[in-house]
């Protein structure tokens, strides 16, 4: 083989694996101050054997970058109504809620009515932790988050699969689908959901999650629960 054409050949493919390691899909959430985003909220619950549903709607926006990457979302409920045993109720409003999150999006604060360690658990129960590096279709990994006993947080195992690209309301996401369960015993809350992400910012765009056993703010016994949350138009 000529010479010419033995160093055209690894040229090419030092090209292709350069390329090749460039591939992937970023999970990282990019804030921008002032973004805002409406979503719907559909809750089918059972409580003390008893079923429930809500129904809200939900803005949030965010309130605050730092300059280390951590960002402030506020979240306001516009409305909300439900059912309880077959009863109709309406949803007291309440003030808004502001959540902080570091850049790999863990919670680190929560400020608002209601607001108790349950918050902070089922945050860490349902979120999307971002590994810092590029992933593809088909990949699976996990996550730790620890206890901490400050906030009355109980140690995390989350676990992760990526399933595909889809276009959502007219949004290119990434689909993952996921576990989070607290590791204390077989009978801790387990939360299994599928988020769907914005390819363009990392905000949630879809989400649909299974709970068992969950520590909801406010509520003193545990609720097994659907949640469906979508980005409707501002």
């Amino acid at each position: 083989m000529k010479p010419v054409l033995r160093a055209s050949l690894w040229l090419s493919a030092v090209l292709l694996c350069s390329i090749a390691s460039a591939d992937g899909l970023s999970l990282k959430r990019i804030p921008k101050t002032g973004d805002a985003f409406k979503y719907t909220m559909k809750v089918d619950f059972e409580a003390n054997g008893v079923h429930g549903t809500i129904q809200a709607t939900l803005l949030e926006q965010l309130t605050e970058v730092d300059i280390d990457g951590n960002y402030t979302v506020q979240q306001t409920q516009i409305e909300a109504t439900g059912t309880y045993d077959g009863e109709n109720f309406d949803v007291p409003a309440r003030p808004p809620i502001s959540m902080t999150y570091k850049p790999n999006r863990q919670v680190s604060g929560i400020k608002g009515t209601l607001v108790d360690e349950n918050a902070y658990r089922v945050e860490n129960l349902a979120t999307i932790l971002d590994p810092g590096k590029l992933v593809n279709v088909g990949d699976i990994w996990a996550a730790d988050i620890k206890a901490d006993k400050v906030l009355g947080t109980k140690s995390v195992r989350l676990e992760y699969k990526l399933v595909s690209e889809e276009k959502v309301g007219g949004v290119d996401t990434i689909k993952i689908k996921g576990t989070g369960k607290e590791q204390e015993s077989d009978n801790s809350p387990r939360n299994e959901f599928t988020i769907w992400l914005s390819k363009t910012d990392g905000s949630i765009v879809q989400s649909e999650s299974k709970w068992t056993n969950a520590p909801f703010p406010g509520i003193t016994s545990p609720v097994s629960a659907t949640i469906k949350i979508t980005r409707v138009a501002a």
